[in-house]
């Protein structure tokens, strides 16, 4: 179940006072997609994961916070294009909105999250090259991340698994095969060298299809 709240908040930009949907609790059931996407009742929880202030539209998960770049960054002409942007679902360009904020500001691993969470909005939406396109920019900011030194997950080899299902979901399929190459000796964990497996398959296949991290385990299980 999952347990809502109104909040008023002040936006950090100009000071504009709304009320947003918070999350009190919610819960999950059944397998996570292989980009960690969380099944439901989590999953249908992201029209809460970012705000926007309605008048100086300030995009956020939290308004009352803001870098200090961030006046500038939504006066300028690119922000504003993509707020109005109407090939985009209306959640997505909040999601794109917030990366380009948390771009600018160095928030590289807040970037890619936001443009991931933007993905999802388009799949559900179906729109499918809008979906490829805010991949094709998280796997811009990923990369940006680790050069700077920045910790993207807690779990060791995860964000290889994360790459590549962005990569192959783009249909950058050679792109996502050389990652897995060029990373895989790296990892330990059992659970990622499985869903990487699961990944080449569905790579030599041309499969770019949402799939869960319970079918790479279950796809392994009767292979044996």
């Amino acid at each position: 179940m999952t347990t809502v709240f109104q909040e008023r908040s002040s936006c950090a930009i100009c000071g504009n006072e709304k009320e947003f949907v918070k999350i009190y609790s919610t819960n999950s059931f059944g397998s996570p997609d292989l980009d960690t996407r969380p099944p439901e009742m989590m999953r249908s929880t992201m029209h809460a994961w970012v705000q926007q202030c309605p008048e100086c539209g300030y995009c956020a998960s939290d308004v009352v916070k803001a870098p200090p770049e961030a006046k500038k960054i939504i006066e300028d002409e690119k922000y504003k294009s993509q707020l109005k942007d109407e090939k985009y679902p209306k959640l997505a360009s909040l999601f794109i909105c917030m990366s380009i904020i948390e771009e600018q500001a160095g928030n590289y691993v807040n970037a890619m999250w936001a443009l991931i969470h933007a993905a999802w909005v388009c799949d559900d939406s179906e729109h499918p090259n809008e979906a490829k396109t805010c991949r094709n920019r998280a796997v811009e900011m990923l990369l940006t991340a680790e050069r700077y030194g920045k910790k993207l997950t807690k779990q060791k080899g995860s964000i290889t698994a994360i790459l590549v299902d962005l990569l192959r979901r783009s249909g950058r399929l050679e792109d996502a095969r050389e990652a897995i190459a060029q990373r895989r000796a790296e990892i330990s964990e059992k659970t990622i060298i499985t869903i990487l497996d699961f990944q080449s398959a569905l790579i030599k296949k041309g499969d770019v299809s949402c799939y869960t991290v319970s079918q790479a385990m279950k796809n392994k299980s009767e292979k044996k």
